[in-house]
């Protein structure tokens, strides 16, 4: 009983997804579209239980490659309750999994966002998948890391939010795409208000994007 949190900690507040990251970042603008892949959050569902708040949006560009944009925001991650990285959401559907890895994008040197890129193929499209979740103030870049942070949220007396953010296209998985979908992920951080990017990023990371303009 006394490991039990207690306090818990939420850094989107009253915020709303809808209104947290601009619909034109960099070349790249919404359109409406219901080609993104989501979890089914049906009422009652793991999904619906999991998530307060989702978006979802396609940008196009006339230059660059179209970017699909989800965003998951629960306000518990508990034992009970913990956020789905697309590794598990996309075989649900049917997609297989390729290589993944572990890579770190440079928003505001000398600081920097971990990441996970992955491939995931269906035999109707491949996907390029970019993605990273915050716990609390942590960004744990695999599901080990995922489990221990929130190990770390508890045994610090409080029970943390978290948030999943995931890019993807369609496109080849080469170097390229896979750089292409890192420049919208600076360029998405940069466009933010600043009062939006703790529950994004976390606090330090906020702040460095910030103090780096």
């Amino acid at each position: 009983m006394a490991l039990t949190p207690r306090n818990t900690l939420n850094l989107l507040g009253d915020g709303e997804l809808e209104k947290l990251v601009p619909l034109k970042i960099g070349t790249w603008s919404v359109t409406p579209s219901n080609a993104v892949i989501l979890p089914e959050a049906t009422e009652g569902s793991l999904a619906d239980t999991l998530y307060d708040q989702t978006v979802s949006r396609l940008y196009l560009s006339q230059t660059d490659l179209p970017i699909m944009m989800v965003i998951a925001y629960g306000s518990t991650q508990s034992d009970q309750l913990q956020l789905h990285r697309p590794e598990v959401c996309y075989a649900a559907v049917g997609f297989e999994i390729g290589a993944s890895s572990r890579v770190e994008v440079p928003v505001a040197p000398p600081m920097v966002l971990p990441v996970r890129e992955l491939v995931a193929t269906s035999n109707e499209r491949t996907e390029p998948i970019l993605y990273w979740t915050r716990i609390g103030d942590y960004l744990p870049a695999s599901g080990t890391e995922q489990r221990m942070m929130k190990l770390r949220t508890g045994f610090a007396g409080y029970v943390a939010d978290g948030v999943l953010v995931r890019l993807s296209t369609v496109a080849d998985p080469t170097p390229e795409t896979f750089a292409t979908l890192r420049r919208f992920a600076d360029s998405m951080l940069h466009a933010t208000k600043p009062a939006g990017l703790p529950a994004l990023v976390g606090r330090p990371l906020a702040n460095a994007i910030k103090a780096a303009g």
